[in-house]
C-alpha cells in the first residue's frame, strides 16, 4: 500500500468560558481538547480533555506541573533584575515587597501582583490593585477616622452620656 500525505490543519474545540457554560449536555469525546478562550477574568487559556463521560462544564481544567512558568515570585530587585524581559500572556509575578508601610511603630509590607500580556516589559506593567492600595494607605493615614488606644481611653473617660433628654437637650456628666 503506497504511503499519502494529507496536508491539512486542525481546529480545536475553542470558546469562551460564558459559551462553554451555555453547553449543558455536551460530552466531549475521550482525549478530545477543550480550549477556553482568554477573556476578562482569565488572560490566559485554560484546557480541559474529554473523557467521554462527563459533560464540558464538570470536567476539571487541566493545570501544568511546570507553575514556576505561570507564577513568579520575587522582590522587586529580583523580578526586574532583567528590565528587557517580557512576561508571557497571562504570566503572575508576585512582587513579595512592593509596598512598604509603618504604622504604630510597625512595619507592614504588601505584595504587588503583575500580569504579562506578552508585549510589555515585566518593568513596564502595571500592578493590579494600585487604586485600591491607594485607598487602603489613605484610610489608614486618616487621622480623623483612626485615633490611638490611649486617645480613645482619654476620651471615653471625660464624658458619659445620660439616658435621659430634656425637650431638645442632651446631658451630659464630666468624670
Amino acid at each position: 500500500m503506497a504511503a499519502s500525505t494529507i496536508k491539512t490543519r486542525i481546529q480545536l474545540k475553542n470558546d469562551t468560558e460564558e459559551n462553554w457554560n451555555k453547553a449543558i449536555n455536551f460530552v466531549p469525546l475521550k482525549g478530545e481538547v477543550i480550549i477556553y478562550s482568554a477573556d476578562d477574568a482569565h488572560p490566559f487559556c485554560r484546557l480541559k480533555v474529554g473523557n467521554g463521560i462527563t459533560v464540558v462544564s464538570d470536567l476539571p481544567f487541566v493545570y501544568s506541573n511546570t507553575l514556576d512558568k505561570e507564577l513568579t515570585i520575587g522582590t522587586t530587585a529580583e523580578l526586574n533584575s532583567d528590565i528587557s524581559y517580557i512576561p508571557q500572556k497571562g504570566e503572575v509575578r508576585l512582587y513579595l515587597d512592593k509596598t512598604t508601610i509603618t504604622q504604630d511603630g510597625q512595619t507592614i509590607t504588601i505584595p504587588g501582583i503583575k500580569v504579562g500580556d506578552g508585549l510589555a516589559y515585566g518593568v513596564d506593567l502595571p500592578f493590579l490593585g494600585d487604586d485600591i492600595l491607594q485607598q487602603l494607605l489613605d484610610h489608614i493615614a486618616n487621622t480623623t477616622l483612626h485615633i490611638t488606644q490611649e486617645e480613645r481611653i482619654f476620651w471615653n473617660n471625660k464624658i458619659n452620656c445620660e439616658d435621659e433628654v430634656s425637650e431638645e437637650t442632651l446631658i451630659l456628666n464630666r468624670h
